[in-house]
């Protein structure tokens, strides 16, 4: 099919287009040097020097207050050159974490209120900012202590602190949506995927294989705005355990809705053992989504595991020459390199650009299938109707259809061979003879038409013609039609209808 590698190209094109950085580019995290974390009393109390023995040095990524409650010092370089006097700086604070904060001695505000335990804190919000007054910035190196803790929620993460930094005092939301903002590019193709295949699924023609792509459409809406939800709404930490949930989720929805299509459209099973297949598969991803503790380890492997498992299927489909399976290995295929050979840099960047590219590839294909389907059907309804036209004129070569026409309280049983056109004439009709005679009956043309064999064809709103006395079809240069009978008569044809009239009289002569 020439088609297909302009959709393959197109398809690695919307793999490869930038997502955008990594949230909390741009801040002024704490210095390379590594944090200082000592357990905190369970009544307030003042902050400690960070000396004794219980303390402990760790990196950000292992800053954990979950279930605790921690005193955190950092350190932060500043060079307030770089910043303009008129722009508001301020204190981003985005974790798993109710936490208060003190910059060189002087508290600058809290972030919900940490607790020693779950009825004494308060919840903050999972992205917070705090204001810091410019000259509490020491030129070099400040001071910045934490108080934390996490309380609630119902995941223990493996990374629960993201980003402490410096930046232009803003709404987090705006800085997390900026970062998201790319993404959402992608919703619009999206959207219309899922509104194309609904419609689609409900007119007809492949209606299982719409619904499923439909559906692929719609629960990756749903995680994309799941995922962006981040940047949109400042929510409490505790919900930020059933974003992961439920982004988890919607991955595994979305991979077994990709395996139910591929089986649909290439197996050629029956729906029960499908469904059997599907099964097998769910229960596969049970051990991924339990040997990862990382949320985006368990979405990124889960996608994988998804994914290898229709490259084996695309592959058994390819030599069993299943047409178009070729090209969804090839897709597949890349899809898997990327996710493996990159991980992090496909989980955090580019996941939302392949499930758009996967779906783009997805929409040309099934398209490209139904417009096949549409021809071969066609094609199969022709071959029908020039298979019908032949028996009919087998029929009424050897048993003519009686036609049974009314004049003047008279009812005469014609033989339909007899006919070569029928012809309005207000309230009758005109019938005219393969020898030239003309009779008048009453009725409607409209009334005639549905006794009539399908050798009989209304070429006008005023005239049905027998197509076996048809010996030429003209056109003048208006556009107009006529057909010559073989009787010497001559019919109009109306020029709406003139090419289905020559289609219908070309398919009767073969």
């Amino acid at each position: 099919m020439t088609r297909t590698p302009l959709i393959l190209l197109l398809t690695l094109a919307c793999l490869v287009l930038p997502l955008g950085s990594a949230i909390g580019q741009g801040f002024v995290t704490p210095n390379l040097a590594p944090l200082r974390v000592c357990p905190a009393s369970g009544t307030p109390g003042p902050m400690p020097d960070f000396t004794a023995d219980d303390c402990t040095h760790v990196a950000l990524s292992e800053l954990d207050p979950q279930g605790r409650q921690i005193w955190v010092r950092a350190e932060l370089d500043w060079d307030g050159s770089q910043w303009p006097q008129d722009r508001p700086i301020g204190l981003f604070i985005s974790g798993k974490a109710s936490s208060t904060a003190w910059l060189n001695g002087h508290e600058l505000g809290s972030n919900g209120s940490p607790g020693a335990e779950r009825a004494t804190e308060r919840p903050g919000r999972m992205d917070a900012v705090l204001y810091v007054p410019r000259e509490r910035l020491l030129p070099g190196r400040n001071e910045l202590v934490l108080l934390m803790s996490s309380q609630h929620g119902f995941l223990h993460l493996g990374w629960p602190v993201h980003w402490i930094g410096l930046e232009r005092y803003q709404p987090p939301t705006s800085l997390l949506a900026a970062a998201y903002a790319p993404s959402l590019v992608t919703l619009g193709v999206l959207v219309l995927g899922f509104v194309f295949f609904a419609a689609m699924a409900i007119r007809g023609g492949d209606r299982e294989g719409s619904a499923l792509i439909s559906a692929m459409s719609l629960i990756a809406v749903a995680q994309l705005l799941i995922e962006t939800s981040r940047g949109l709404y400042a929510y409490p930490y505790p919900m930020h355990d059933l974003r992961l949930v439920l982004i988890v989720a919607c991955t595994t929805a979305f991979g077994l809705t990709l395996i139910a299509y591929l089986l649909h459209r290439f197996s050629g099973l029956s729906l029960r053992a499908r469904l059997l297949r599907l099964l097998g598969l769910g229960i596969l991803l049970i051990p991924t989504l339990l040997l990862y503790s990382a949320y985006d380890a368990k979405t990124l492997y889960t996608f994988v595991t998804v994914i290898l498992a229709g490259l084996a299927w695309c592959g058994i489909w390819v030599w069993q020459r299943k047409p178009g399976a070729r090209a969804h290995l090839a897709v597949l295929a890349g899809l898997a390199a990327l996710a493996l050979l990159f991980p992090e840099l496909f989980i955090d960047r580019y996941f939302y650009q392949a499930i758009a590219g996967l779906l783009l590839f997805l929409f040309a294909q099934h398209a490209i299938a139904l417009v096949n389907e549409r021809r071969t059907r066609r094609l199969e309804a022709t071959r029908a109707d020039r298979l019908e036209i032949a028996l009919s004129r087998a029929q009424q070569k050897d048993h003519p259809v009686q036609i049974e026409l009314v004049s003047a309280g008279r009812t005469d049983y014609i033989a339909s061979d007899r006919i070569a056109q029928l012809k309005a004439a207000g309230d009758y009709v005109e019938v005219h003879f393969e020898n030239g005679q003309t009779s008048l009956y009453t009725g409607s043309l409209s009334g005639l038409e549905a006794s009539l064999p399908p050798t009989f064809l209304r070429v006008h709103r005023s005239h049905i013609v027998n197509t076996g006395y048809v010996s030429a079809l003209e056109r003048d240069a208006s556009g107009v039609g006529r057909l010559i009978l073989s009787n010497g008569m001559d019919v109009p044809i109306s020029r709406r209808i003139l090419p289905k009239v020559r289609s219908a009289l070309a398919d009767a002569g073969e």
